[in-house]
């Protein structure tokens, strides 16, 4: 069978990158071929502390329960890709010939992305100037595609960009930390052709097991637009967080600095605030995991607040998620009140991309007043961030509820003819 037209010219990309220098590393599994050369939004300071709610924002997510078994890891088939019709813009294609270019399997190339663990100190917080510096050359990575100016940009920065090829179709950019010195910043990909007005991320990515895997697995699948991977574990320094919220998932109650998701000043939420900005109308969907232990709960959703609302994106992804799960345990929504008071407040109401999405007045300190249907959080069982039935539900789950809305391959989209750059 022959190639489709986007995987042929990627494969001469592969060629005219054999002039260039300025590679980014890939793991063993990935073939890094020929390097190349080449204020909207506020960054989250270091503010005084205020009095602020506090919200219980984490379990010990990684030790299963004799009834939430997880299933041997490995990497699902991706579904059948379809592609799409509308031709891409010169700004994102005409560059790609003088990036670095990886090719292999992308789902199990970004398991091996580098995440600083905990207690190393492997986390290093960039400036506010320099936070504002990368939002905006990432917002014109987006907006533009990789021209010289924001490779140059993002390498001052300590970041790569470079094209992937993967073995099942596509077009991605790879954004990642380059160079000896790492700082726990973070690997993002875009996706070149997308499918659904949706990206996702995975600020817990080492700590709650599997949803590294999962999100790889549901980028690729679902066709979203992009996945956000944080750099270090949330336990990587011992520096408290300011921000509000509690935990006490690194032994000692409270949260850190290396929290991706409850401190904002690290280029994780520089990316969510370019994407924001970007696609002010996607969906935002932060993956998370839980200790289900002995509860009800396979599943809690919220759209980042804990109020009430019957017609809530949240309560849909709940509806949908009970629909294909199996077992006994179900998923509940914070945000419908025949759910109140039978799961944990687990509603991610301190999530700092959630508060920024949902237009909190101060993303550390400040919980939203109301929601806007562009974030979704999800906690789940260790049985969900497996690999057997009820993980597969998570997947169908989310493309139900996040419908087919652009133009690229993704499970449950029309198949049309294929796009590819000129």
């Amino acid at each position: 069978m022959s190639l489709p037209p986007l995987r042929a010219s990627l494969s001469c990309l592969l060629l005219l990158a054999a002039a260039c220098s300025n590679a980014v590393a890939g793991p063993s599994d990935a073939v890094a071929e020929s390097p190349s050369t080449s204020a909207p939004g506020t960054v989250v300071g270091t503010p005084t502390s205020p009095t602020a709610p506090v919200e219980d924002v984490g379990q010990v997510p990684t030790t299963p329960t004799p009834t939430d078994t997880v299933t041997p890891v490995e990497t699902p088939a991706p579904e059948t890709p379809v592609v799409s019709t509308p031709a891409p813009t010169t700004g994102v294609c005409s560059p790609l010939g003088s990036l670095s270019s990886l090719t292999g399997n992308l789902t199990t190339w970004l398991q091996t992305a580098p995440i600083a663990t905990a207690n190393s100190g492997g986390f290093k917080e960039p400036g506010g100037t320099e936070l504002a510096a990368f939002e905006g050359a990432f917002r014109t990575l987006l907006t533009e595609g990789p021209t010289p100016r924001v490779v140059q940009d993002l390498a001052g920065m300590g970041y790569g960009v470079s094209t992937f090829r993967n073995d099942t179709g596509g077009g991605w950019l790879v954004v990642r930390e380059q160079g000896l010195l790492s700082r726990g910043g973070g690997t993002f990909i875009i996706n070149l052709f997308p499918a659904r007005d949706l990206w996702l991320e995975a600020p817990h990515a080492d700590s709650d097991e599997g949803t590294l895997r999962q999100t790889a697995t549901q980028l690729v699948t679902l066709g979203a637009r992009a996945l956000l991977i944080t750099g270090s574990n949330r336990c990587a320094v011992t520096t408290a967080s300011p921000c509000s919220g509690t935990t006490s998932v690194c032994g000692t109650k409270g949260l850190r600095i290396s929290d991706a998701a409850h401190y904002g000043n690290n280029f994780f939420t520089a990316a969510h605030r370019a994407l924001r900005d970007t696609y002010p109308d996607a969906i935002a969907a932060s993956i998370h995991g839980m200790d289900a232990g002995d509860g009800p709960e396979a599943a809690v959703v919220s759209d980042g607040t804990s109020a009430p609302r019957p017609d809530a994106l949240s309560n849909r992804l709940r509806d949908s998620l009970n629909t294909h799960l199996t077992g006994t345990k179900k998923a509940f929504s914070c945000n419908a009140a025949d759910d109140s008071g039978k799961h944990r407040t687990l509603c991610g109401t301190s999530n700092v991309q959630g508060r920024i999405d949902n237009g909190a007045s101060d993303a550390c300190f400040a919980e939203a007043a109301a929601a806007t249907d562009r974030f979704v959080h999800l906690e789940q069982s260790a049985t969900l961030r497996g690999t057997g039935a009820s993980s597969k539900a998570v997947m169908q789950a989310l493309a139900d509820t996040v419908p087919c809305t652009l133009g690229g391959s993704g499970l449950g989209c029309p198949a049309v003819v294929a796009q590819d750059c000129p």
